[in-house]
């Protein structure tokens, strides 16, 4: 049980970092626009999965996600600066299209309603 408040208040931590850490340290203006949705962290807080989605219509997912796994490295330096913990861990990025789900649903939904 203790083991799964740890990961849980790390991802958390790693989440609200990355956060912040992505539009001001990172000088490529097609990923400013990058939100952080979720983070899971492996039991042995080697191993991370950052899920992000942007609002931009015009960055391609593919391109983020590339991008971003690119800087992974240095954003896992910026990170590690910021975290008192003993490791930091990997970071692998991945594009999180459940917003996009989320909002096509409700499109749905609204157009039920109005029959």
């Amino acid at each position: 049980m203790q083991e799964i408040d740890r990961t849980m208040r790390i991802s958390e931590l790693v989440k609200r970092e990355l956060a912040l850490i992505i539009p001001r340290e990172l000088n490529d203006k097609r990923i400013n626009t990058v939100t952080v949705t979720a983070v899971t962290v492996s039991r042995d807080l080697r191993q991370s999965t950052i899920y992000v989605s942007s609002l931009d219509r015009k960055l391609d997912e593919q391109v983020m996600e590339k991008l971003l796994n690119k800087s992974a490295g240095y954003l896992r330096y910026l990170l590690s600066q910021k975290m008192a913990a003993r490791t930091t861990p990997a970071l692998n990025f991945k594009y999180d299209s459940s917003i996009e789900k989320g909002i096509e649903l409700s499109t749905l939904i609204d157009k039920l309603n109005s029959n």
